[in-house]
């Protein structure tokens, strides 16, 4: 999915009142390469799913999980336990 693509289904979401967590790492494609990227991935995705799908998640820590990385939220960081402080 292009950026464009992701854009286009967050404003979609968002008119029809669906929240929506929208994250990005500009350096990185379709897929994560960078170590630092991979492990802020799932830390956001561990977290969104535990609140979302209910079970235990470690929480996030910011310092740990996200440094080195390149994540840059786009969308929606109060959905995500940790994600907006």
């Amino acid at each position: 999915m292009t950026r464009a693509e992701s854009e286009q289904m967050v404003t979609v979401l968002r008119e029809r009142n669906v929240p929506v967590t929208y994250i990005t790492f500009p350096d990185e494609g379709h897929g994560f390469l960078r170590p630092p990227n991979q492990i802020a991935f799932r830390a956001v995705t561990e977290a969104f799913l535990a609140k979302h799908l209910g079970g235990a998640a470690e929480p996030i820590d910011r310092a740990r999980d996200f440094n080195g990385s390149t994540l840059t939220i786009e969308a929606g960081a109060d959905l995500v336990p940790g994600l907006a402080d």
